[in-house]
């Protein structure tokens, strides 16, 4: 069954968790988080990944589901690829942006602003997808602002272009459907442990399971991701 072009049924599921009390912090972490990093699955990668200066995003795509090279190229023909400088903020509260950017090197970080204050919502890297869930979904400005931690070359495609993929190409349609399959049982598994683990905790299995955020972001980005001051996790690193 294809996902279709508003991908409706992952969408309705999305709105039952926010009517039941998910809060869309929790909401908009887990879609601009690709949060299943740490998924044992294996990797395939293309048959000449020294050709392909899109290696990281197919990687990731293939470990979702076996989206072979010819649908890939579907997909990336469509792609315009960015330069972004380190700290460049390319997608803003307000402001509807009409694209899906795939990170092919470099990292960035979500955060949403309350009361002018910054809070983390996730960090993207090598492989993962970012957007405006707002604009994705309902074609209406988002919440949420998205800017690059260290220099990053994405790749980004029209919203248009993508959803017209998934009605045209079982592979990429099967690929998205899998990507919110599993980012909604990560964002069941991210709501227990916001309300079940403690300040430490949360630092040791940001520490586990992304051991990259840990050494790419400075400390005030992943005390605003684990809500907590930075002197709480300065205090909890010297531990180690």
């Amino acid at each position: 069954m294809y996902f279709g072009r508003n991908n409706l049924l992952f969408v309705d599921g999305l709105l039952q968790l926010f009517l039941s009390g998910v809060s869309i912090w929790d909401i908009f972490y887990i879609f601009v988080a690709s949060h299943t990093k740490n998924r044992k699955k294996k990797i395939v990668t293309m048959s000449t990944p020294n050709d392909n200066p899109m290696q990281n995003i197919y990687n990731k795509m293939r470990s979702y589901y076996p989206v072979s090279e010819e649908s890939f190229q579907r997909l990336s023909q469509h792609f315009t690829p960015h330069h972004f400088p380190r700290k460049c903020l390319f997608i803003q509260a307000g402001i509807i942006d009409r694209n899906v950017y795939f990170i092919e090197k470099g990292m960035t970080r979500s955060y949403c602003l309350v009361d002018g204050k910054e809070h983390t919502t996730w960090f993207s890297s090598e492989g993962d997808i970012t957007f405006g869930l707002l604009c994705l979904y309902h074609n209406k400005a988002g919440f949420e602002y998205v800017e690059t931690v260290e220099k990053t070359l994405a790749y980004s495609i029209p919203i248009q272009k993508l959803n017209e993929l998934y009605e045209t190409d079982i592979e990429i349609a099967n690929w998205s459907r899998v990507i919110h399959q599993e980012c909604l049982l990560a964002l069941q598994c991210t709501r227990i442990d916001r309300l079940t683990l403690s300040a430490r905790e949360r630092y040791e299995k940001l520490l586990q399971l992304y051991p990259d955020i840990c050494r790419r972001v400075n400390l005030g980005y992943i005390a605003s991701y684990l809500g907590i001051s930075i002197s709480t996790l300065s205090r909890i690193r010297a531990e180690f």
